[in-house]
């Protein structure tokens, strides 16, 4: 059974992959065995581990031993995706994770639910930045605004900009400053997320692409396969 987490800068899926084509997409990744070895094959090297970070636009296939593993796909705007490329990738394709880390990792996985699982594992990583507590004023009027919109639709930024009473071209900066994420692309990944909590609730995929705010569900599905390389169909398939 897939299990998903779907935040505004990742998605951290739980499921089993056997062995997909290879191929490339516009997420950075973070992809641990949860048992066993992955084998790997990045960019023409062929190699097996317990734990790899690829970075964007890589070719690439990885599937678990046992088919069993968790797939972290950040969003190349965010903070998430700079600080993979910081502290493990430097530039490079791929790296191979420590097998004491990937461990610790597992253990987290197992002792807690999905929601605080992935917290703790990006701490344990390295790769959390809570900007919270210093957020400016405006921004979180926005965030607000964005929370209790059932849909996004067409003359989101204009709305925005009225919200925050700043022009887009300020408003755009001063959200990536403050939330880590580009504000073009945390808006698709809010009508991503909207859809997705739609389906949740309603079980249609149809009638959750429109609420959310896409022309159709297969807008719906083509912009989770271009940003994170899997169509929302197939994850539900999973």
């Amino acid at each position: 059974m897939t299990e998903l987490i779907f935040e505004y800068d990742r998605l951290l899926i739980h499921s089993e992959y056997r062995t997909p084509e290879v191929h490339s997409h516009l997420a950075s990744h973070l992809i641990i065995a949860l048992g066993g070895s992955l084998k790997c094959e990045i960019g023409g090297d062929v190699s097996e581990t317990a734990g790899v970070c690829i970075a964007s636009d890589v070719p690439h296939t990885v599937y678990a031993e046992t088919g069993d593993m968790l797939l972290y796909l950040f969003d190349t705007t965010s903070f998430l995706s700079d600080s993979l490329n910081e502290r493990y990738l430097h530039n490079e394709r791929f790296c191979t994770l420590d097998s004491v880390l990937v461990d610790e990792l597992r253990g987290i996985w197992k002792n807690n639910d999905p929601g605080a699982a992935d917290r703790k594992m990006l701490e344990r990583c390295g790769l959390l930045h809570d900007r919270s507590s210093c957020r400016d004023e405006r921004i979180t009027a926005v965030l607000d605004y964005l929370q209790n919109t059932q849909t996004v639709s067409d003359d989101i930024m204009e709305r925005l900009c009225g919200t925050a009473c700043l022009s887009q071209s300020r408003l755009s900066h001063l959200f990536r400053e403050q939330v880590g994420i580009s504000l073009h692309r945390y808006l698709a990944l809010d009508k991503m997320k909207k859809g997705y909590i739609y389906y949740r609730k309603y079980g249609n995929i149809t009638d959750a692409a429109m609420r959310a705010g896409f022309d159709s569900p297969s807008h719906f599905a083509a912009t989770c396969k271009r940003m994170f390389g899997i169509s929302f169909s197939e994850i539900m398939k999973s």
